[in-house]
């Protein structure tokens, strides 16, 4: 990292710690979304931090970029959560090709720290995306843009929504669309019924479009087989590339702040936890001692700085390898899935085991651990399976095709 880039990272580690942490019971409580947390990380320029120089932004290098979402989920995760997806919008749109609208979007985001919300998953109290989604009407010199869609996190505090859908074609398939409103945009209703076990401040809502006019010059079409084109994976899908793999490891990052957040409070209860029954103790069984003192408290806490430390190790050691081209595609994801699989098993591993070692107080509201286990929670719900992350590492090493996708809510 260069040394402007440590100087931002050290900046907000201290935010977070001092700020966002002492904030994040509240919000969770409430379910509100941490305004205030956005606007001093505006300060700093980090909502563009990503966008490179000659867009207006930091031009941030993947490392910086990654410790600083690990150091934001330290103090509160649905604060990071957000933050990442608007980063994650922001550099797809960086990859798209240029449109005035997009220009526009990206100059705002960069200058002024805008942020954008993304709500591409089935709204939270359905079950079939073929009931959800946008669809584009082509009228003259506007497009109609009416649906609906789930998970916009950092949707109350956006001024941009990200609007993709699909342009139906007679006779064939539907050409993609997207759009990129403001949220007071006549027709665009932000629903606010985020109501999560948790990451509960991240304002994950649905939102729903209905006859929202946008001039054609302020969107694009692009055609079916182009979009399809941009996005391919070499399992046939629609995959992570090397170019688009922020957002990705930015979940990654997440992950990583909580366990270190959670192993802390865990070193910090064990010192402090004295004994089992209340008083002193009348004289029988083996004497009271404190937590970090009892032999199976030692061999979790060791398994817990097992999972944790090799965790970081893997994650940065793949964000270092992310700066040389690798041989194939099919080499980048075998590595990403690797990452992804071994991250999710240390969030895994090192929440149960903090609620396990701390116990009944752990469990109680409060303690932040009780927050920081559902925020873990939260993440391993949304993104990636462990077995089908393992089935794709059994195939890739088979030399059969495979693709990563996401991150996105399942």
């Amino acid at each position: 990292m260069e040394a402007w880039e440590q100087e931002l990272v050290e900046r907000v580690e201290q935010l977070s710690r001092e700020s966002f942490a002492p904030r994040a019971e509240r919000h969770d409580r409430e379910g509100s979304f941490p305004l205030e947390n956005l606007d001093e990380l505006r300060a700093l320029g980090v909502p563009g931090m990503a966008l490179p120089r000659e867009f207006g932004g930091l031009g941030i290098g993947l490392e910086a970029h990654m410790r600083i979402i690990e150091a934001i989920a330290y103090g509160d995760a649905s604060t990071a959560v957000a933050l990442n997806m608007h980063l994650l919008i922001t550099d797809f749109l960086r990859f798209l090709p240029p449109f005035p609208r997009r220009n526009e979007v990206l100059a705002d985001i960069a200058q002024n720290g805008a942020t954008i919300c993304g709500p591409g998953s089935i709204p939270t109290g359905e079950l079939d995306n073929r009931r959800s989604g946008y669809t584009f009407e082509e009228r003259e010199d506007v497009l109609i843009v009416n649906g609906k869609a789930g998970f916009a996190s950092g949707a109350d505090g956006a001024k941009y929504v990200f609007v993709p859908g699909v342009v139906p074609r007679e006779g064939r398939e539907p050409d993609f669309g997207l759009c990129l409103p403001t949220v007071d945009t006549p027709g665009v209703r932000i629903l606010r019924n985020w109501d999560a076990m948790g990451l509960r401040g991240t304002a994950s809502h649905d939102v729903v479009l209905e006859d929202v006019r946008v001039p054609r010059d302020q969107a694009i079409v692009i055609p079916a087989p182009v979009i399809k084109t941009l996005a391919q994976g070499d399992g046939g899908g629609i995959g992570l590339t090397q170019e688009r793999v922020r957002g990705a490891l930015g979940i990654l990052a997440i992950w990583l702040g909580l366990a270190q957040a959670a192993f802390d409070q865990t070193i910090a209860y064990v010192k402090q936890r004295h004994g089992y029954l209340a008083g002193p103790g009348i004289g029988v069984g083996p004497q009271p001692t404190y937590r970090s003192e009892e032999p199976w408290a030692q061999i979790d806490i060791g398994h817990m700085d097992h999972w944790l430390e090799t965790g970081r190790t893997v994650f940065y050691d793949t964000v270092r390898r992310m700066g040389a081209p690798f041989p194939s595609q099919h080499e980048f994801t075998r590595v990403m899935v690797r990452t992804v699989y071994h991250l999710r098993r240390m969030s895994e591993e090192v929440s149960s085991t903090a609620m396990r070692v701390c116990g009944a107080h752990a469990y109680t509201r409060n303690r932040p651990l009780e927050r920081i286990f559902r925020d873990m929670v939260g993440g391993n719900v949304m993104a990636w399976k462990t077995t089908q992350l393992l089935q794709t590492l059994g195939r890739g090493a088979l030399g059969m095709p495979i693709t990563i996708t996401g991150p996105a809510g399942a």
